[in-house]
């Protein structure tokens, strides 16, 4: 306003010095026209002519260069004032020369601010800083005041209730006609809505390329615009190589649906709807991976379709999926083994129990006893097989003894060779002269049948004339990637090589899920590999397959040796031991059982009370209790079980010994604490068996 003011005291100067001027010359020329034409410029009528011409003269000076301006610049000022007053972008004008105080604002800049013209005029407009205003501003903005050049900053301003607004300010100097600055004008933007508009849009920009989820989005043609680093990062690409390209490139074509996932996409976007699917991508260097994406339509503002596809990598999660079929697989399997665990053992206990009793009876025949004894060994073979079943599905204890494995893999190698064809050389070589072991020789021997057995077939596959298969028994400790959470200071080690076909890293990756088996239909089931994974780990030992494809397999487990054990005596006990008249309950709900069982011991001079159920033994027992000396009971049996008439006939009897016996324990009753210090006599049981059951129940 002062330098308006200035201008204006100027610019009258000015126009008066000119219209003074304009007067003078032409009060001259009319003198000299006078002159001139030599009229009496004296006379009334040169005066009176002189008078209008100067007055016409003067008028039209005056209308023109002053009355003309003047009109003209209230016009100007009248604009003026009405574009300030009404726009909504605030003015504030500053004098540098006083301070830097406010010398004008507009009403916009009240609307804003919240201060009235009378609050600020003579104020700094520091007046508008807050606690949170952005010292980067405030620095940038003295920077340009001390400089003398325009600026324009985002601040973060306070209006006068205290509430921060965004202030997009542009500060300019207005200059003299000697460069000397008079004003300086700012003009006052509040953005704080476009401001939180854009701080959102960074928030969502932010979110998604931070994203571990996979973003792309793409037109209705399937061209990519845009994509995050977890997308980029997943098909391999930088965003610059990635742009342009078309979405459905990176779907794999091998997938297994009726529909290729990059059809279905496509369907979709043509209809406009969203997609999603399970499905195979592939990366820029051909590798794949398995993703869960989904598509969503959005609409823009030029009224056009874009698409949005969210997907991740799912492939770890579909290996976790796929170790939970497995383990719903196993337990399948061992929900099979243990139903018909229970019948078969007591299937096999009547067969075994009858064939003592035949082979007692036959005992002059040495060729029938033979035959016996083979299908003797047979059934407890197939009870061991039972045994291994059980221990592979995690639902039964194998029988540890203490055994050295040298002359175990000896009688192994011999009674192998039945099974080997004379083509195919088999050999054992010990390298330790004893290496004792806590394990149950039937399922160890029958773990180790099975890798010779598959040696064989692998070797016969080949068709090699030299075809081997090496047993190998040492004490070396395994790889130590193989055994890092398990210790042992000695481990015996039995390594089945042969040289037959060998096996692709495929197939050795699949070798121990169960049903898996490269063997034609009838000749294995799968199950071989699985089981001896299964027997091992539940005498926490190792196994290691190596193999190559025309070379041949070798197959190493490694288990825990004792060597300070000394194994037990495998004396077979043939004939029961021999009572004094005792009296003995005896309850199974199965009569073979029962009847064979009564048998052997009424032969060995007992006395024997028969129950095929719950109910029945305990009638026997409310009758002849006192006299009891031991009582055999079935854990399952019907109208209550062995472990429930326990309960009742110890309520009486403390002092009566009772032995469990069972095929297999579906609940694991047995290994509660309440009858953990009653004996066991598992089906099918033999001599040896029933032997330590008497002598430890009995007091003779």
């Amino acid at each position: 306003m002062i330098l308006s003011s200035l201008k204006n005291r100027t610019a009258a100067a000015t126009i008066g010095a000119r219209v003074l001027t304009v007067i003078v010359f032409t009060e001259a020329s009319i003198m000299a026209a006078f002159y001139l034409l030599g009229a009496d410029s004296s006379s009334i009528g040169a005066g009176v002519v002189d008078t209008l011409m100067l007055a016409i003269i003067s008028t039209l000076v005056i209308y023109l260069w002053v009355i003309r301006p003047l009109k003209y610049a209230k016009q100007q000022n009248e604009l003026f004032n009405t574009l300030v007053n009404n726009i909504d972008v605030g003015m504030v004008v500053t004098d540098p020369r006083a301070h830097g105080v406010i010398t004008y604002v507009n009403p916009a800049f009240t609307r804003i601010t919240g201060y009235a013209f009378d609050e600020v005029i003579g104020r700094n407009p520091r007046l508008l800083h807050g606690d949170d205003t952005i010292e980067s501003a405030r620095q940038q903005t003295r920077a340009a005041i001390r400089e003398g050049r325009a600026v324009r900053v985002l601040q973060r301003n306070c209006r006068k209730d205290g509430t921060p607004f965004w202030n997009d300010l542009h500060l300019n100097p207005v200059t003299g006609a000697d460069g000397a600055i008079y004003q300086w004008v700012g003009l006052i933007n509040d953005v704080t809505a476009q401001r939180e508009m854009e701080q959102q849009n960074e928030r969502w920009a932010s979110a998604m390329q931070q994203s571990a989820e996979a973003v792309c989005v793409f037109n209705d043609q399937g061209v990519i615009e845009f994509a995050n680093e977890s997308f980029c990062d997943n098909v391999g690409l930088s965003l610059a190589l990635v742009v342009g390209i078309d979405v459905r490139r990176f779907c794999s074509e091998d997938d297994h649906a009726e529909d290729s996932a990059g059809e279905s996409m496509s369907e979709s976007m043509a209809l406009k709807q969203p997609w999603s699917a399970r499905h195979r991508c592939v990366r820029a260097d051909g590798s794949c991976y398995e993703a869960l994406s989904s598509m969503t339509p959005i609409a823009q503002q030029d009224g056009s379709l874009a698409f949005v596809a969210v997907h991740r990598d799912i492939t770890d999660m579909a290996a976790v999926e796929a170790q939970l079929r497995q383990s719903q697989k196993m337990e399948a399997v061992g929900l099979l083994v243990g139903g018909i665990a229970h019948d078969f053992n007591n299937v096999l206990a009547g067969i075994l129990g009858n064939l003592y009793l035949l082979r007692r009876h036959i005992q002059d025949d040495p060729q029938m006893q033979k035959r016996l004894e083979g299908v003797e060994k047979q059934g407890y073979a197939a009870a061991g097989m039972l045994r291994q079943l059980l221990s592979f599905s995690r639902k039964g204890e194998p029988e540890v003894k203490v055994m050295d494995l040298a002359p175990f893999s000896k009688e192994l190698v011999k009674f192998a060779r039945v099974s080997v064809p004379e083509s195919i050389t088999l050999t054992c070589r010990l390298e330790v002269r004893h290496l004792i072991l806590r394990c149950d020789p039937v399922q160890l021997q029958q773990s180790l049948l099975n890798l010779i057995v598959n040696a064989m077939h692998a070797v016969q596959k080949r068709g090699n004339r030299n075809g081997y298969i090496e047993l190998t028994i040492d004490d070396v400790a395994p790889p130590a990637e193989l055994y890092a959470l398990k210790t042992c200071d000695t481990w015996a080690r039995i390594c089945v090589r042969d040289n037959g076909i060998g096996m692709d890293a495929a197939t050795r990756e699949k070798i121990f899920e169960p049903f898996f088996t490269t063997k034609v239909s009838g000749i294995g089931t799968g199950l071989g590999l699985a089981m001896v994974q299964g027997y091992l780990e539940s005498l926490h030992g190792l196994i290691n397959v190596e193999s190559q494809p025309g070379v041949g397999t070798s197959v190493s487990i490694w288990l825990p040796a004792s060597p300070a054990e000394q194994p037990a005596i495998n004396e077979q006990d043939v004939s029961v031991r021999q009572g004094g008249g005792e009296l003995l309950l005896l309850a199974d709900d199965d009569e073979l059982v029962l009847l064979a069982l009564t048998e052997i011991l009424e032969s060995a001079n007992y006395r024997v009370l028969r129950a095929s159920s719950g109910a029945g033994a305990l009638r026997l027992f409310e009758e002849h209790g006192a006299r009891l000396h031991m009582a055999i009971l079935d854990v399952v049996m019907p109208d209550g079980t062995g472990i429930e008439v326990a309960r009742q006939m110890q309520q009486s009897r403390h002092d009566l010994p009772i032995v469990f016996m069972t095929g297999y324990d579906r609940q694991s009753t047995l290994l509660s604490s309440e009858h953990a210090s009653h004996l066991m006599l598992r089906k099918p049981w033999d001599i040896a068996q029933l032997n330590r059951v008497l002598e430890r129940s009995l007091v003779l």
